[in-house]
């Protein structure tokens, strides 16, 4: 079971490259590059904080865009051209399967971090580099495992990427939201308002937190500290159980 995982994981970090996936992340770096020191003209004050701020924002959400495209149409092209056909015809378990793509994308999440970090480098202190990517790092981790449970439940590319990026976005913001509600500028006390409020509660409990990952005030402030990360692979390992065991149970219940 072992080398079948390791065999699909190879031949997934092979695609990345066949598909440039590397070039698109160096492209995504150059551009990066030259946005910043063109806002870093700009800034009249806090030069340097300024370019950190806007970098580690620009390159983490590049980060979760370029995965997410990776993963889902790497697999449903596997889906269109039967290929996942032809490995579920052979002796290899749904399960080795899955597991063989998500080490696969994994693998290749630790790429675009290593080469982010590496641009980080140029502009914040490297021991908060080190924190912010692996931070990141968890982060894509859970990108990965949402977009295959975004793709098994939904088998087309749109509905997979609209699916990750909202729940992305909203388990980004849901506890900035929840504060607000919790504590409003003005009291609104509304049936309507109750059960919104109830409603952002809940989601605060079921998402990962992810304002907790990734944030631009290590690198920006140099606040980061490896504390800090604890909870964080806590929340990745868990999270990526339950999204596991969703894409599993999802995976075993089609027919291909």
């Amino acid at each position: 079971m072992y080398s079948k995982i390791v065999t699909i994981s190879k031949f997934t970090i092979i695609e990345s490259m066949r598909n440039r996936l590397l070039w698109l992340s160096l492209l995504v770096v150059a551009i990066s590059f030259g946005l910043v020191e063109f806002i870093g003209d700009l800034a009249i004050t806090e030069h340097r904080v300024t370019q950190v701020a806007v970098l580690a924002a620009y390159l983490r959400l590049s980060a979760v865009v370029i995965i997410t495209m990776f993963v889902v149409s790497s697999t449903v092209r596997e889906l269109q051209d039967k290929t996942l056909e032809m490995i579920l015809a052979m002796p290899i378990p749904r399960s080795s399967y899955y597991l063989g793509k998500l080490v696969g994308f994994v693998q290749v999440a630790a790429i675009i971090v290593l080469i982010f970090s590496t641009m980080m480098l140029l502009y914040a202190a490297g021991d908060q580099v080190l924190i912010w990517g692996i931070s990141l790092f968890f982060e894509l981790v859970l990108v990965v495992a949402l977009g295959l449970v975004m793709l098994f439940t939904f088998n087309q590319i749109p509905a997979a990427i609209t699916g990750v990026f909202v729940i992305y976005a909203a388990s980004r913001t849901a506890t900035s939201i929840y504060l607000m509600s919790k504590y409003p500028v003005i009291a609104h006390t509304t049936l309507s308002q109750k059960f919104m409020d109830g409603f952002v509660e809940v989601l605060t409990w079921l998402l990962p937190d992810l304002h907790r990952f990734t944030q631009t005030a290590w690198l920006a402030h140099g606040t980061g500290s490896f504390e800090l990360l604890l909870p964080v692979m806590t929340q990745t390992v868990i999270y990526l159980a339950l999204l596991s065991a969703i894409a599993l149970f999802d995976f075993y219940r089609k027919n291909f």
